[in-house]
């Protein structure tokens, strides 16, 4: 089977994981259920495959607090290229949330090699932060960010504790449902063009 009849099948199988994944437990602060697009569109990145997420909060019984921002935990702590120029980009803005109010607020998505500091998680992570200029994010809500990325998708699956969130002074962490990349990396020479990589897809 080709690498596009994979990421085919993967997506199809991400769509139906996610509808049939059972609803998170009502102690849980954060959740999330995850796809991925091949070829995508955005200026600067087309071709690259394009993950997706919807982030549900809730922080009603961890003090109230509105999130700050959310960070998605990208298992990439043993590949050599993960953080070399060109393996990730950046939709702008990367989604919109829902805040105080149900006032839109843009996302933005920060890659940040060593890991988001306020979590124990070493390795890349993608941290999305709100611009609060017109409202904040609120106690409960829901955000749907993407980012970009020339890792190809995992098979879809329960990636436990692979999302967190901050609000106040407090952080927590849940699962995500559906599918995060995982490490393949090009050669110099083969990162010179994106065709070439592209080939090794297939």
């Amino acid at each position: 089977m080709t690498r596009t009849a994979k990421a085919t099948v993967t997506v199809c199988a991400v769509l139906i994981f996610s509808l049939l994944a059972p609803p998170a437990a009502l102690a849980d602060a954060v959740w999330g259920t995850g796809l991925v697009f091949e070829n995508s569109n955005a200026p600067g990145y087309e071709g690259y495959w394009e993950y997706c997420y919807h982030i549900y909060w809730d922080t009603t019984e961890y003090g109230g607090h509105g999130l700050s921002h959310s960070t998605i935990y990208l298992a990439l702590g043993e590949c050599i290229c993960a953080c070399d120029d060109g393996y990730f980009g950046h939709r702008i803005p990367a989604g919109l949330a829902y805040g105080e109010g149900n006032c839109e607020i843009d996302m933005y998505s920060v890659f940040d090699c060593l890991g988001d500091p306020h979590f124990p998680l070493d390795g890349p992570t993608m941290k999305f932060e709100p611009d609060e200029t017109n409202c904040e994010l609120g106690v409960t809500g829901w955000m749907h960010v993407c980012y970009l990325s020339l890792f190809p998708p995992t098979e879809p699956g329960v990636f436990e504790d692979h999302i967190g969130i901050k609000f106040g002074q407090n952080v927590e962490t849940g699962d995500i449902d559906g599918v995060i990349p995982y490490c393949e990396c090009a050669s110099p020479t083969e990162l010179g063009t994106w065709g070439t990589i592209k080939a090794l897809y297939k």
